[in-house]
């Protein structure tokens, strides 16, 4: 766990100078909204999925624009307040914040729309009532922006997050993972 925490604070790290020392029509803010869905979640040694109910996600972001690549350092929340395990229905507060690096490919070709891909790396904070576990996260990310000014874009996209290890008190819950699809608005600055 050690060595993925560095590495994920060397992506961080390695952004920083970039961002400070870059041309600041490239650097960006970005925000976006929208619904989540958290995966059904193994639990070892039951023979029954926890199921969650559906969501909300946000994640706001700052990013350096290279062209076709974009780096951007975003913090992202999926939350539900319910939740059914053994046929039983559960009011269950779950949240999960992420902080994550995320390299995207934008596939410009001089047009107002530019569809995108990517791939994220970061740390989750995973809560479930109250009780809170950290965790090694990873993902992919794709999405469409639409140009509306030069300095402005419009986009949806669409993420799915993996938490790595999470251990509870009570339960040990491998690979358990988030996906949302938000609405927002990237700005350069």
């Amino acid at each position: 766990m050690k060595k993925k925490l560095a590495l994920i604070s060397s992506i961080f790290i390695g952004m920083a100078p970039t961002c400070l020392l870059a041309d600041e029509s490239n650097l960006y803010f970005s925000g976006s909204i929208g619904g989540s869905q958290i995966g059904d979640i193994d639990v070892v040694g039951v023979n029954s999925d926890i199921e969650f109910d559906a969501g909300t996600s946000f994640d706001i972001g700052l990013g350096y624009d290279f062209g076709k690549t974009r780096l951007e350092a975003s913090w992202q929340r999926h939350q539900t307040d319910g939740a059914s395990w053994l046929g039983f229905s559960i009011e269950a507060d779950v949240v999960s914040d992420s902080i994550l690096g995320a390299l995207y490919y934008d596939f410009r070709d001089e047009k107002k729309w530019s569809p995108f891909i990517g791939a994220l790396l970061g740390s989750s904070s995973v809560e479930i009532d109250g009780v809170s576990e950290t965790s090694f996260t990873y993902g992919v990310g794709w999405g469409i922006a639409y140009e509306t000014s030069p300095t402005t874009d419009i986009f949806f996209k669409g993420q799915t997050v993996v938490f790595d290890q999470l251990d509870y008190p009570a339960i040990e819950v491998s690979d358990a993972n988030a996906t949302s699809g938000t609405i927002g608005l990237r700005y350069k600055f």
